[in-house]
């Protein structure tokens, strides 16, 4: 799903609970091979009511942290260093 380098960094910047919520959202996509977010929450297997899931969507991908400076640039300076 995610390589290891990018699982390293992306746990350490986002923190447990949102690292896993990540993985669930690619493995989700994946799947689903569709990104629009109402699809995608249907789909998501959280135990909470779609609209619940859809608003916890939209939250986490207009998060700060997943800004292209933020977190994407940390990654390549891992990759680069190796």
């Amino acid at each position: 799903m995610i390589s290891e380098l990018y699982q390293k960094v992306l746990e350490n910047e986002l923190g447990r609970a949102r690292y896993l919520l990540l993985l669930v959202i690619v493995g989700t996509l994946q799947i689903l091979k569709q990104a629009k977010l109402e699809i995608l929450a249907e789909a998501l297997p959280i135990p909470i009511l779609f609209e619940s899931r859809r608003k916890k969507l939209k939250r986490f991908l207009k998060l700060e942290i997943l800004n292209i400076e933020k977190i994407w640039f940390v990654c390549l300076k891992e990759m680069l260093k190796q």
